[in-house]
């Protein structure tokens, strides 16, 4: 599902979807929930992605019309965030 909306703090990625549901995700919640190569391996080798407490969000970019990419204050910018995983961060099913 497309977002009809997106906006992002500093602290938060708030995403208004067609359906009239809203997600709103912390910067701490998207950094741990990354799914690019490098933030695998570190939960892989230590269980858990390292987040900084004043982690913050530093930029967004629409990657196609899929999904997103988020740039983080700690330099993590590899991660694409589809806009299905987005929902499912949120705990909203895809349907």
């Amino acid at each position: 599902m497309t977002p009809k909306d997106l906006s992002a703090t500093a602290a938060h990625l708030t995403v208004h979807w067609a359906d009239g549901a809203v997600s709103v995700l912390s910067a701490e919640t998207l950094r741990a929930a990354a799914r690019d190569a490098a933030t695998l391996r570190q939960i892989h080798d230590t269980g858990a992605v390292a987040v900084a407490p004043d982690l913050t969000i530093a930029s967004v970019d629409y990657v196609g019309a899929y999904g997103v990419n988020i740039a983080f204050s700690d330099g993590h910018d590899r991660a694409i965030y589809p806009f299905v995983y987005l929902r499912e961060l949120s705990g909203l099913t895809t349907s």
